[in-house]
Parts: C-alpha cells; sequence; structure tokens
C-alpha cells in the first residue's frame, strides 16, 4: 500500500480523469433521447448509493459503527443529487450545488484516506464524490438549473441550521464521533492543516465555506451583469 501524497502523478491524473467526467460526460447526453439520460442518472445513482454501502460497511461494521452514518455534508449532498433525480425540485439541486461542489470538490482535491490509488478507500473515496459533482453538472447542462444570487443566502442558512445540529448529535454519540469534523480536524493533509486548532478551526472552516459558496457564485453574478450590459 502507498500512501497518498498530494503531488504523486497517481493522484494528479486520476483526479484530472474526474474532473474531465464531471465537466464533460453530461455534454455527450445534451441530444440524446430520455432513455439515454435516464441510464446516465441510473449510474450515477447506483454508484452513489454503492459507494454509500462501501463507506458504512468499512467505516461502521469493520471499524465503529458510529463511524459509518451518513452524516457528513457529501452524505447529505449524496442524498440531495439522488432526491433531484427523484423529484426534480430545485431546492435539492441548490443544497447539492453548494455543499457538493464545496465539499466533495475539496474531497477530490484533498481526500481524506490514507492510502493512494489503487487502493479502494482511494478509489472509493474519488468515484464516489465525483459522482456528486456529475448531479450537479447533469442538471446544470441537461436541466439547465442554475442558482440565484438569493439562493446563496438560503443554502448558507440551511447549512448553518444542520452545523449546529452537528454538535448534540456528536456528542450524543460519543466518541470517535466526528461529524462534519466539528470535533476535530479531518485526516490527512487538507486545507485544514492551515487553521487554527480544534475547536476554533470551525470558526475558520465556517469562514472559508461562506466565501467558496459566494465564490461559486460569481462566475453567474457576472455573466449576468456584463448581459445586462
Amino acid at each position: 500500500m502507498i500512501d497518498l501524497s498530494l503531488s504523486s502523478p497517481s493522484h494528479i491524473i486520476f483526479t484530472l480523469i474526474c474532473i474531465a467526467i464531471i465537466i464533460f460526460l453530461p455534454r455527450f447526453f445534451v441530444n440524446k433521447d430520455a432513455k439515454s439520460k435516464n441510464i446516465l442518472i441510473y449510474m450515477i445513482i447506483s454508484l452513489i448509493l454503492i459507494n454509500q454501502g462501501m463507506d458504512f460497511y468499512r467505516e461502521g461494521i469493520m471499524d465503529q459503527w458510529k463511524l459509518g452514518l451518513p452524516l457528513h455534508l457529501c452524505d447529505f449532498s449524496c442524498a440531495a443529487v439522488i432526491l433531484y433525480f427523484i423529484t426534480k425540485r430545485r431546492e435539492f439541486f441548490l443544497f447539492a450545488f453548494f455543499a457538493g461542489i464545496s465539499g466533495a470538490g475539496m474531497a477530490i482535491l484533498t481526500p481524506d484516506v490514507l492510502y493512494a490509488f489503487p487502493h479502494i478507500d482511494y478509489l472509493r473515496h474519488m468515484i464516489g464524490h465525483s459522482m456528486i459533482l456529475l448531479g450537479v453538472t447533469y442538471a446544470m447542462i441537461i436541466d439547465n438549473q442554475r442558482p440565484q444570487l438569493k439562493d446563496v443566502h438560503r443554502v448558507l442558512f440551511v447549512l448553518t441550521i444542520i452545523l449546529l445540529l452537528m454538535y448534540p448529535i456528536n456528542n450524543f454519540l460519543g466518541s470517535p464521533a466526528n461529524y462534519w469534523y466539528v470535533i476535530d480536524k479531518p485526516p490527512g493533509f487538507n486545507v485544514t492543516n492551515l487553521m487554527r486548532e480544534a475547536p476554533y478551526h470551525m470558526i475558520d472552516i465556517y469562514i472559508l465555506a461562506v466565501i467558496v459558496c459566494y465564490a461559486i457564485y460569481a462566475p453567474y453574478f457576472l455573466k449576468d451583469k456584463l448581459s445586462k450590459k
């Protein structure tokens, strides 16, 4: 087993492949019939569910059940993607858009796994988070979904409420539960290594999350401004 290094060629190449699939795969289905689009949807949902099942098995059964509950931010994003495909409700797209791009995007760039490609934990992590983002780009490219400025405020409000709920949930579950990483920083080398130590790291994470959500919306804001000229 090879220890994960963010600068390793295998991680960089695999990350670029994931990003290419996320961006370009939905474009091949724009002019396809409904059956073809449904096949892509079923593939995304299936891979999400398989990843969730493997996550629960490897952490919740092989380790401790407290670690395998679907309570992390990306678990909520997975649920939002699936619910969007089932209902086509815009609210689920918006949650997956902001929480998915910020959370799953960071997870792909800086995986919180110990071992590199081709370890099963690495593959599961990368593919599972890529499916969240693929679900988002599907909605954007094929269903023409997009956020509005007011949606940034609304999603941040919802995320704040869920974040506050994570504190009593983690306290109720007890160690080693660390959902949303409110108790301690995530393992591995990631952006939280540059932040203050727990519990003050959550203040830094929250500030970063707000900045990232508005940054994600910035291209739409600029596009709308330019289209009015």
